[in-house]
């Protein structure tokens, strides 16, 4: 029997990103979830109505909620998943004894003291110029008042601790390390080459924190005409904008050699990653960088920016670029294509660091910043 499990009150979770589609912070949310849920069973899950993946939620035994109001939120064409979280939610909780509840995608219910709040960076705080100035707004007003009235605090480095406890004037001992780790499906046997052709692999929500723009411009002035860049994630007008004369669809070419793929679920991603000659992640900022520990799982040499935590969580098994300097980003690429030596140390340094990061430990983590709590 684990050492968590014990006489004490559930563990209450909100699982508002039941209704979210996958992006990284919800990737996080159900790995996170699926541990708590092996490590305690008692934990209880609380999501509105609208779930997204009705077998996930049967895993985790979800309590639906609110579901009559969610409806009216919707017919009145309000946002519905934030009011069913702003008031629902703590409704609900107030009548059952007000228990400690864990969220787990950056946001909480604001009137609800009793929680844990896990913050993945400060992104919109840092940087708020990559984001629409309406988000902006609404999460630097929100998250650090969120910050300052919960109980503890989860973050996925120690870079996003430091920037925490700096930025929001948050106690060090208020915030609780538990980051990410790569748990990606196996991809079928002998899955051919998704490109007949070798190809650089870029994974992530396409918005300007990931740099894509600079990608592109780098890797047009690698001379191999044979090579290709792809590129995969949700498409956004902004990014088109700006390496583009004119915006395209998924699956269209930006130019010959350059591909958007748009979104591609967990098995076909772990196929482009493991037939990728390389990663390359030129992000200006991140909390933690999931992508590219995700190729490092499939042998994919990896290369990122050197900023925020991405050393942290790569250190030795990566190789560095600057993000703002596309011959930096451009000379990274040509010396991974050209050095065969350099990409089986990297493949070989890659599967080394995967082995750093376990979602039981951070789970693990979790629920003992919440006993703490308790006791």
């Amino acid at each position: 029997m684990s050492r968590f499990q014990k006489n004490i009150p559930p563990l209450f979770v909100n699982a508002r990103f039941l209704s979210q589609e996958i992006t990284g912070t919800q990737r996080y949310a159900v790995s996170i979830a699926r541990e708590l849920k092996k490590i305690q069973p008692q934990t209880i899950f609380l999501a509105p109505p609208a779930i997204i993946d009705p077998q996930l939620a049967t895993e985790l035994e979800v309590r639906i909620i609110g579901a009559n109001r969610y409806r009216l939120y919707q017919k009145l064409n309000l946002p519905a998943n934030i009011l069913w979280e702003q008031f629902d939610l703590p409704l609900y909780l107030g009548r059952h004894g007000s228990p400690i509840l864990l969220n787990l995608v950056n946001l909480a219910p604001y009137l609800y003291k009793n929680s844990i709040i896990t913050i993945h960076d400060l992104s919109f705080k840092l940087y708020p110029e990559f984001f629409s100035r309406r988000f902006a707004a609404f999460y630097n007003f929100l998250v650090p008042r969120l910050a300052r009235r919960a109980r503890h605090i989860v973050t996925n480095s120690r870079h996003s601790k430091s920037d925490i406890c700096k930025h929001l004037q948050i106690p060090q001992e208020k915030v609780t390390v538990a980051g990410c780790a790569a748990n990606l499906v196996e991809p079928f046997p002998d899955q051919p080459s998704p490109y007949a052709n070798p190809y650089i692999l870029a994974v992530g929500a396409l918005e300007p924190r990931k740099n894509i723009a600079n990608l592109i411009a780098a890797f047009r002035k690698l001379p191999d005409k044979n090579l290709r860049l792809v590129i995969v994630g949700k498409n956004d007008a902004q990014i088109f904008s700006r390496v583009s004369e004119t915006n395209r669809e998924s699956n269209e070419l930006i130019d010959e050699r350059v591909f958007f793929t748009g979104y591609i679920d967990d098995q076909k991603l772990t196929t482009f990653y493991k037939h990728a000659i390389a990663f390359c992640y030129p992000s200006f900022y991140e909390g933690f960088g999931l992508p590219p520990l995700e190729a490092q799982t499939q042998g994919c040499p990896v290369m990122v920016s050197k900023r925020a935590s991405l050393p942290e969580v790569f250190e030795d098994s990566a190789l560095y670029c600057n993000p703002e300097d596309i011959n930096s980003i451009a000379k990274g690429l040509q010396n991974l294509i050209d050095n065969q030596e350099l990409r089986q140390q990297l493949q070989l340094a890659g599967y080394k660091n995967c082995r750093r990061f376990d979602w039981q430990q951070s789970a693990q983590k979790i629920i003992a910043a919440a006993e703490h709590l308790i006791i």
